[in-house]
């Protein structure tokens, strides 16, 4: 997009909405940090919106399957802090659509098992490939994609206790 050809209006709504966008995804990871609060996760997303994280995680779809897929996590782990950054986002020409990519980097405490309270520091690393619609002057999202490149006990570290990948 040619931006010098874009009125003053035009570029401050873009920088609005790139602002937004950066909001939207910092209440995404505040909502996780929440114990995983699917309540007020799900309401970031479109009625229809995919939630996926590939390498470790799973998908959900919908807003019934986002608050399930909470529940799930919140049961293996205890406390989690997302660490999300190096946004790039592009906003569509209709002002309408945006793509943005972003990095993760997570510490984790993970259980054993519900019945085993055992606990074990996590942390992981990845990117996010995401897409966002504004509907009603409100930025939501679409599909969150996360993949996980890394993930490995603190304790071991990634080197000597690498993911393994599943195919994607």
């Amino acid at each position: 997009m040619n931006y010098h050809l874009l009125t003053v209006e035009q570029r401050i709504t873009r920088l609005e909405d790139t602002e937004a966008i950066k909001q939207l995804k910092a209440e995404y990871a505040r909502n996780l940090d929440r114990q995983f609060d699917g309540d007020r996760l799900a309401t970031l997303f479109v009625e229809n919106g995919l939630w996926s994280i590939k390498g470790v995680g799973g998908d959900a779809r919908g807003h019934t399957g986002i608050k399930q897929h909470c529940r799930n996590l919140s049961k293996g782990i205890s406390w989690a802090q997302h660490n999300i950054f190096s946004p790039i986002i592009d906003i569509s020409a209709d002002g309408l659509h945006a793509d943005a990519s972003f990095y993760l980097q997570c510490l984790l405490t993970m259980k054993s098992s519900e019945e085993s309270p055992k606990e074990e520091a996590v942390v992981l690393s990845g990117k996010y490939a995401d897409k966002f619609v504004k509907i009603d002057g409100k930025w939501l999202f679409e599909e969150v994609t996360g993949i996980i490149e890394q993930s490995a006990p603190w304790t071991e570290g990634w080197v000597k206790s690498p993911l393994v990948k599943e195919s994607w």
